[in-house]
Order: structure tokens, then sequence, then C-alpha cells
């Protein structure tokens, strides 16, 4: 038997990482992205660049889906009419973080149409995507789990199982707010600091190179010193809808997440003065000037 078929809708950072990962893994690989551009960008490692979503994903055995939100899902994957096209018994990996509740939504449809669902939500950035070094945490049945494996095996260097849908999309908004509130905290330590006469980029130094840190802090700290912002790894208006995400399953779980919430604040007035499309690193920014 050959390489299973790939349809692979989205195609920012980590999406290109993960297609070219599995185009050099010898998968065939079918695309589509909604800015053509990027699409056309994978053409040259092997891709079959479709003009649609239904075209990227027909006759797919493994859809795989890395998008922004649970509405552009919905755009490609249904009103498109593209989930229809894909081969028979094909499981639809969703890598998106969308709430618990769209991720169960939207599987449940999956299941209905005959084919299988998971959200198989990553950890990592475009580097790690890339090397196949992501960590996958899923929620769906274990059957559907085993059918996508040779493909996440490519991609992964942990695969977690942790119980039917939505279960990943629980784990994935838990460990995100953490690096939201982290951001936040890293960004007020080098104000501060700053403030007091402290050199920022021995500070920065100090704090990657300190027991507190951690290695997203790390590597967000070289952002922060070089001040590189307009070259996203993870855009800011993708850490506030996570930290929104974790806001709302907060309070349908009657959770109280204060930190979180003060995160959250400041994160979207970041967005409104304009910051959205810079790296979630510019936090800086808005401390700074907030």
């Amino acid at each position: 038997m050959g390489a299973q078929r790939i349809g692979f809708l989205g195609l920012g950072a980590m999406g290109s990482g993960m297609a070219k990962r599995l185009l050099a893994a010898g998968f065939p690989v079918s695309v589509y992205n909604r800015t053509t551009a990027k699409a056309q960008a994978l053409a040259e490692h092997g891709a079959v660049v479709a003009p649609s979503p239904g075209e990227a994903v027909a006759g797919a055995d493994v859809v795989l889906l890395s998008l922004a939100t649970a509405e552009v899902v919905e755009e490609l994957l249904f009103t498109s009419g593209a989930l229809a096209r894909a081969g028979a018994g094909a499981v639809v990996a969703d890598m998106s973080t969308v709430s618990p509740a769209a991720a169960q939504a939207s599987a449940a449809r999956v299941r209905a149409a005959g084919f299988g669902a998971l959200d198989a939500c990553v950890l990592g950035n475009a580097r790690h995507a890339g090397d196949g070094e992501l960590r996958f945490m899923i929620g769906g049945d274990e059957s559907d789990v085993d059918k996508a494996r040779p493909v996440l095996e490519v991609l992964a260097k942990e695969i977690v199982h942790l119980g039917p849908n939505g279960k990943g999309a629980t784990a994935k908004i838990a460990l995100n707010l953490i690096m939201g509130v982290q951001m936040q905290v890293l960004a007020e330590a080098v104000v501060l600091g700053e403030a007091a006469g402290l050199p920022r980029g021995r500070l920065i130094e100090m704090i990657a190179a300190s027991g507190y840190s951690s290695p997203v802090m790390r590597f967000k700290s070289g952002v922060m010193a070089r001040r590189a912002f307009d070259r996203p790894d993870f855009r800011l208006s993708l850490m506030r809808k996570d930290l929104r995400l974790a806001m709302d399953q907060a309070a349908d779980l009657g959770v109280s997440l204060p930190a979180t919430a003060a995160s959250l604040e400041v994160l979207t007035a970041a967005v409104e003065a304009g910051h959205g499309e810079l790296d979630c690193a510019a936090i800086l920014l808005q401390v700074e000037h907030g």
C-alpha cells in the first residue's frame, strides 16, 4: 500500500512547515490556502496546488486543517462542500485552535458524513513543524488516531490521545493560556527593570538564563531584545483569541482565571492599538506605552 494521500487546508507558518515535512517524507499532498501565493510556494516542494478546498481534499485519506478560527474551518470544510469530496473512510484531523464546543460540533458533523474526526491540536512553532518536533494533543476515537498515526508521526515527537473529541482543544487552550500570561509577565519585568535603570539587553539575558525561564520565554526574550515583532511566529491577535477561548470556557465551567483575565485585557488593548498582526512578544509595546 502506498503512502496515505493528504489534503491540507491552511498554509500559515505552521501549516507550511508541516506540509513541507510531509512532502519530504514522500506523502502525496494537495494543498489549498486562501492566499494563493502561500500555496504556490509549496509547488516547488512537490505539492499539488488546488484551486479550491474541495479539489485539495478530493480522494484524500487524511485531511489536515491548520486554520485560524472556527469560522474559517466552517467556511473551508463545510460551506465550500469540501468534506464530501474526501476519500472513503478518510480521517479529518483539525489542528486549528478552537473552543472545545466548536471542536465537538465540527467532529459530529464530520462523523455524520461518514468520516473520522480528530481535534489534533499542536504545541510548537514553525521550526518544530518543519523538523517534525511538534507535540500533538488529540481528542477523538482511538481507531481514528491509529488511522492518522502514520501521518502524525512524521510531524510529531509526541502524540497524546486524551479522550473523546474536544479534549485536544481543551488541552491546547489550557496550555496556551500559560504562554499568554508568560508573555505579559516577561514584558512587565523588562519594563520595570529598564525604568529602574537596568540595561535592557543585560536584563533580558539574565531572565532568559534564569531558572524562572522556559523554552518559550527564552525564545521570546530574544524577540523582545531584538524588537523583531514584524516577523511573527505567533500573532498577537491569535494569542488574544486563545485567551478569550480560555475565559469563555472558564465561564462555562464556573472557574476563575484572574491572571488570564488580566493578560487578556492587555492583549485586547494591544490589538486595539494596532499591534494584532505583530508577534505576540509585541505585548511589550503595550506594556511600555499602555
